[in-house]
């Protein structure tokens, strides 16, 4: 198995959330920037190797390589159009896109090089399968009644090894309590039903779930809205 990569630096463990709509907070968290990218796709391919998108999406023989470019551009996405975050022992990851910013935005996938990149990347089933999972999730997002206003959940994955510690869980309260001083809701989609009880006991709540397309072997997503207002942390 392939061993992660860790920083050659310590962490900082506690930086600003820097954006142009957010006091200074200090995180007991660290910043990614594009110096991270290699160990944090190393960490966020084998923390979702089994996840049901990319089951649905990546198709064989070549379904691990597709997988860990995949996992890259979501990186390289919240890098440029948000911030991700890691945990002191960078065992887990937090992906955050800002407000007015969307995943399945097509001018922003094309900034972000993914669409050019994707079309000979990707075979032609695998990319079928991820616009409608994309063309999907924009559907569930505008039903769930998530505007331009919030912020965006895009991943939250802990190394499979230190799983089972409460990791993912506190990365998530303190990157919440960042986005969320700004006043603003937050959002997030998941493929993964076991999770729901996570979110709902951190104070999202269900609004709504759809399939990705009609097949019998399409994922389904359900959308969580956690208001400005809601302070439940338990």
């Amino acid at each position: 198995m392939e061993t992660l990569t860790r920083p050659a630096w310590p962490p900082r463990l506690f930086v600003p959330f820097l954006s142009h709509m957010a006091p200074p907070i200090a995180l007991p968290a660290r910043r990614l920037d594009a110096a991270d990218l290699s160990w944090a796709t190393l960490l966020l391919t084998d923390a979702c190797a089994d996840h049901p998108v990319l089951r649905y999406c990546c198709s064989e023989p070549d379904a691990p390589a597709q997988r860990t470019w995949l996992m890259e551009q979501l990186l390289r996405f919240g890098m440029r159009f948000g911030r991700v975050y890691t945990n002191a022992t960078s065992t887990a990851l937090a992906i955050w896109v800002r407000p007015g910013q969307s995943v399945a935005n097509g001018w922003q996938l094309l900034q972000s090089g993914f669409l050019p990149a994707a079309l000979w990347r990707l075979p032609g089933k695998s990319w079928l399968r991820l616009r409608q999972h994309l063309g999907a999730a924009a559907r569930l997002r505008r039903a769930s009644g998530a505007a331009a206003c919030h912020h965006h959940l895009l991943a939250l994955a802990v190394s499979p090894l230190h799983r089972g510690q409460g990791q993912g869980r506190r990365l998530l309260q303190a990157t919440l309590a960042a986005m969320q001083a700004t006043h603003a809701p937050c959002y997030l989609d998941t493929q993964v039903p076991e999770q729901l009880p996570f979110y709902q006991r951190i104070g999202f709540r269900l609004t709504g779930q759809c399939p990705a397309s009609a097949g019998t072997d399409t994922p389904l997503m359900w959308g969580l809205v956690r208001e400005a207002s809601q302070q439940s942390m338990r």
